[in-house]
């Protein structure tokens, strides 16, 4: 039996239209930023840049599975969204930038940048760009419990997150 105390009643009616397709849809950019992952991993194989990717992820599940309660058993297990997510997320991007950092190096840095900068890989990196920019601004801007807010923010990752990944495979094969 799920306690619904009235603190978290209350905190769940901030969030009561929010729907199990909502939740659905933010698991989208994290399956794609997990494939992305795999496929820069497996051409820099790198075990920080794993670790960061591994933390980046479980902070994206964090969210899905928050939506996932909201939608399904109607409580708002917090934790799942601010504490973990907004921990996680930054931690697994710090690894996976460090990871970049200390095994410059040994990259072929004339090489890498040529295939991003390539055509027409450049175009999917600028479109994932414009897309992420966009999802900065609707952070700072957006209200987090209008589900319209929400839905505009995870159709703009979803396209951010598959240009980039389209941008990648380019890159790297």
């Amino acid at each position: 039996m799920i306690h619904n105390d009235k603190a978290s009643s209350y905190s769940y009616d901030k969030y009561k239209d929010f729907t199990l397709s909502l939740a659905i849809v933010d698991a989208v950019p994290v399956i794609l930023f997990s494939i992305t992952c795999s496929v820069i991993g497996s051409v820099f194989n790198n075990i920080l840049f794993s670790l960061g990717a591994i933390l980046t992820i479980l902070g994206g599940m964090c969210k899905v599975l928050w939506k996932v309660l909201l939608a399904t058993i109607h409580k708002d297990v917090r934790f799942l969204n601010r504490p973990l997510f907004i921990v996680l997320m930054p931690a697994g991007f710090a690894l996976m930038l460090i990871s970049f950092v200390i095994k410059r190096q040994g990259a072929d840095w004339n090489n890498i940048s040529s295939a991003i900068f390539s055509f027409p890989a450049v175009i999917f990196f600028a479109l994932g760009i414009l897309g992420l920019c966009a999802m900065t601004i609707f952070f700072k801007k957006h209200d987090k419990t209008d589900v319209k807010n929400n839905w505009t923010e995870q159709l703009t990752n979803c396209f951010a997150q598959a240009m980039i990944l389209v941008g990648v495979i380019i890159a790297c094969y």
